[in-house]
């Protein structure tokens, strides 16, 4: 069985789900979980694109440009907010990446979905689709949308040396975040939460492996 089927069967299982999550929630696992905001969360999607290079999977993960909004200047998955006219969430990450880097839905293979994540911040709910691209692809960066571009190896993640954690404030109290420092860009946050989640799915199609 190859990878991209191994990985799909290993979706299609109980997920990790939360708990493997909050290991990278920013704060705490308290300050998560009570982090509460009285309006009805939006909903959005992103894409976990991978593909292989040097028989090496890889991940494709964006900058956003900085604005003002609650997640100015920081790495995330191509994605975006759910219009009525993607009519599934799927096609909302499918549309978002092509917007953002410019990446053909013909190129794209669904392999599955990841656990939904709150993100209190911003109050949307985001459902991460992993798929596969058929061949390393030729970005085309939106300047609007995406300041930089980070490709790496998937397993550069399991470097503990990769592993760090730095401060932050937030309404004039300062918590401590969990992140990835990968090529000198910082992954934190809700991305990171979700790639976790990721990282222990793909930690047992390696660990079957050896």
């Amino acid at each position: 069985m190859d990878f991209i089927e191994q990985l799909r069967n290993e979706l299609q299982k109980p997920l990790p789900g939360i708990e493997v999550q909050l290991e990278m929630a920013s704060g705490n696992r308290l300050f998560y979980k009570e982090f509460k905001n009285p309006k009805t969360p939006k909903t959005g999607a992103v894409l976990i694109p991978l593909y292989f290079e040097n028989n090496k999977p890889h991940i494709i993960l964006i900058k956003r440009t900085t604005d003002n909004g609650p997640h100015s200047g920081q790495m995330a998955f191509p994605g975006g907010m759910f219009e009525n006219s993607d009519i599934t969430l799927y096609k909302t990450a499918i549309r978002e990446a092509f917007e953002e880097i410019g990446i053909f839905e013909k190129n794209i293979e669904l392999v599955g979905k990841l656990t939904p994540l709150h993100i209190p911040v911003s109050n949307i709910i985001v459902h991460p689709f992993v798929a596969f691209l058929n061949e390393k692809p030729k970005l085309t960066i939106s300047k609007n949308e995406v300041d930089d571009v980070l490709i790496t190896p998937i397993d550069i993640f399991f470097n503990l040396k990769n592993h760090s954690s730095f401060n932050f404030e937030y309404k004039e109290k300062t918590y401590i975040s969990p992140c990835f420092i990968i090529k000198g860009f910082k992954i934190w946050g809700a991305t990171a939460m979700i790639w976790n989640e990721f990282l222990t799915v793909y930690k047992k199609i390696a660990n079957n492996e050896h």
